[in-house]
C-alpha cells in the first residue's frame, strides 16, 4: 500500500494539475472571505460578534469545489490518459488502487483546507481593519468555523475520487458533480429542506456552519458527507472489478 500511495504522489507531483488547481482554489477562498466581510458590514451585520465572524468565515471552503474536481481527475483522469490499464496490470487488486487514491486525496484536501484557513485568517484580519473593526481572534467561532473548512475540504477531495472512480469520463464526472451541488441541490432545497439537508452539498455547508440555512449539526453533517464518499467509492470499486480498464 505504501508503494501505491507513493505512486499516486508521484503522478501528482509530476503534472501541472496540482500546482494550478490548488493555488486557484486558495485564491477563490480568499476572494470569497474578502467579499463576505465587506458585504456583511454593508448588510448591517456586526462583524465583531460571533454571528459576524461566522458570516465572514463560513465561505473559507469555497475553493473546495476545485479540490473536488482534483479528486475526480485523480480517478477518472487515469482512463482519459489510458494509464488505468498499466495501473491495474501492476496492481490487480483494484480496490487497493482506489484506497491509495482516497488516502492521497484526503491528505491533499486537508492540506488545502489548512492553507485556506490560514489565508482566510489573514484576509479577514486585513478586511476587518479596512472596515474599521477589530477581528475577534479569541472568539471560538473563528476556530470552529475554520476547523470545519479543513474537514470540508478533506471530505470533498475524497468525494471527488469516489465520483471519478464511478464515472470514468472525466468531463462528465466533473460536470455531473458541479451540476448536482450547484443546481440540483438548490432545486431540492426549494422543494423540501428536510430532505435537502441530507444531500452532500448541504452537508458540506453544515460543516462550515453556513448561516441562515436549516442544516444538520456539523458533527452529523461530517458523518453524512463521509458516508457519501465511502458509499460512492465502494460502488465504484465494485464496478471497476467488473469492467475492463
Amino acid at each position: 500500500m505504501k508503494a501505491l500511495i507513493a505512486a499516486e504522489w508521484l503522478k501528482l507531483r509530476t503534472t501541472r494539475l496540482l500546482w494550478g488547481l490548488i493555488p486557484g482554489a486558495i485564491a477563490l477562498s480568499i476572494a470569497a472571505v474578502l467579499g463576505a466581510v465587506l458585504s456583511a458590514e454593508g448588510a448591517g451585520v456586526d462583524l465583531e460578534t460571533s454571528a459576524g465572524v461566522n458570516r465572514a468565515l463560513h465561505v473559507t471552503g469555497t475553493g473546495s469545489i476545485l479540490v473536488l474536481a482534483l479528486g475526480v481527475i485523480m480517478s477518472a483522469g487515469e482512463y482519459r490518459t489510458q494509464t488505468a490499464t498499466d495501473t491495474f496490470l501492476t496492481t490487480p487488486k483494484r480496490h487497493h488502487v482506489t484506497i491509495a487514491k482516497l488516502a492521497v486525496a484526503a491528505t491533499i484536501g486537508t492540506g488545502f483546507g489548512i492553507a485556506s484557513a490560514a489565508a482566510a485568517l489573514i484576509t479577514s484580519h486585513l478586511a476587518y481593519t479596512i472596515e474599521g473593526a477589530t477581528f475577534p481572534v479569541d472568539d471560538t467561532e473563528v476556530w470552529t468555523t475554520l476547523a470545519g473548512a479543513v474537514i470540508y475540504a478533506g471530505l470533498f477531495a475524497v468525494l471527488g475520487v469516489a465520483i471519478g472512480g464511478l464515472i470514468r469520463n472525466q468531463v462528465i464526472a466533473i460536470v455531473a458533480a458541479f451540476a448536482w451541488i450547484l443546481v440540483i441541490e438548490n432545486i431540492a432545497i426549494s422543494l423540501s429542506t428536510s430532505i435537502a439537508q441530507w444531500l452532500p452539498g448541504a452537508a458540506g455547508q453544515a460543516i462550515v456552519r453556513t448561516p441562515d440555512r436549516d442544516l444538520l449539526p456539523p458533527a452529523a453533517a461530517t458523518a453524512v458527507l463521509a458516508a457519501y464518499g465511502v458509499a460512492i467509492a465502494a460502488i465504484g470499486i465494485a464496478a471497476a472489478t467488473r469492467r475492463d480498464a
